[in-house]
């Protein structure tokens, strides 16, 4: 006796149809929220990275490791780092040329930088500073610009656009890469997509904070 053939029974044509439109229906539907979220979460991770710079540095000059300390922006390849100043250094070149030092774009020095600052973040070999790459944000520099800080903000300083009348400018904002401008004369005008904007403050004495754009409330609000 033979035994009985088991009647195998798989999908037909139109089932699989009917399964891969349900599949392309979804992700469609889920694919704008997946990449809004992918592109706020670039942007904070970014603006996270900017902010914990501004605070290493701040808290190696607070704490006396150095006695002025910089924090830089070259926007054209997207470098964000820190550089420092050791004690006897300040006093040496205060010592030395008393008019540059007097003056807060010159104090603030972004040339002959390998002769100015004693350890720099772009060199990798001092782990109070740091250096990298942000690609995949935008903010409103245009220049290579930095400003440095001092333990009782006496040498507070800057230079590039950091600098407007020879007063300090205490912001940058930061927003994603899918803008087409970071300008923060454009955001108050109004800007299409601006739901991934971020501003980082800070004082002489250091009082960094990161601040969100709240598009829907229209106002900022603290990280």
């Amino acid at each position: 006796m033979q035994p009985q053939e088991k009647k195998i029974k798989g999908f037909t044509i139109l089932e699989l149809m009917v399964v891969i439109s349900l599949i392309a229906i979804i992700s469609a539907v889920a694919y704008p929220s997946f990449s809004e979220w992918r592109k706020d979460r670039e942007a904070r991770l970014a603006a996270e990275r900017i902010k914990d710079l501004l605070v290493s540095i701040n808290s190696q000059v607070q704490r006396g490791l150095y006695g002025f300390g910089q924090f830089y922006i070259d926007p054209t390849v997207g470098l964000f780092g820190t550089r420092g100043m050791l004690m006897n250094n300040v006093s040496r070149k205060k010592s030395e040329n008393s008019a540059s030092w007097s003056d807060i774009t010159k104090r603030c020095k972004i040339t002959d930088v390998d002769t100015y600052w004693d350890h720099k973040g772009e060199d990798q070999t001092h782990i109070e500073v740091n250096s990298f790459t942000l690609n995949k944000v935008k903010i409103d520099v245009s220049q290579i610009s930095a400003v440095c800080f001092s333990k009782d903000g006496a040498y507070y300083s800057a230079i590039g656009d950091l600098i407007s009348s020879s007063k300090v400018l205490e912001w940058i904002y930061i927003c994603g890469d899918k803008v087409d401008s970071c300008n923060p004369k454009e955001f108050v005008i109004g800007v299409p997509d601006m739901k991934n904007l971020y501003i980082l403050t800070w004082s002489r004495f250091g009082n960094i904070t990161l601040e969100k754009w709240d598009k829907n409330n229209g106002v900022f609000v603290a990280q």
